[in-house]
């Protein structure tokens, strides 16, 4: 890992705004944006604000938030199974055979 990226997300860390999105990358519909998390109240402690990764659909103002490498590596192997993408294909085809109703106004 490179100390010159760890050194830029510390200067993001202090200069971002609580819950401040940069874009990272986008593929296709889906956009992966670095954001600020804000300091977060626990029961024994506080929890120092940090920064994430978060994954959200091109449309969509909700997503995931990413903020360890396991998270990461355990989204990317449910993805690639066989269920999920069974799963997506047939909702997909299910999506196709419904057909739109259009109204139009008298």
């Amino acid at each position: 890992m490179s100390s010159e990226l760890i050194s830029r997300l510390e200067e993001n860390l202090k200069s971002m705004k609580e819950w401040e999105r940069k874009p990272v990358v986008e593929v296709g519909s889906i956009v992966i944006e670095l954001i600020k998390l804000p300091a977060r109240q626990r029961k024994r402690s506080v929890e120092p604000e940090k920064l994430a990764l978060h994954v959200r659909l091109r449309d969509s103002f909700r997503g995931i938030f990413i903020e360890r490498f396991e998270e990461l590596d355990d989204l990317m192997r449910a993805l690639a199974t066989k269920t999920v993408q069974d799963i997506v294909r047939a909702l997909e085809e299910l999506a196709k055979s419904r057909k739109p109703v259009i109204e139009h106004g008298i």
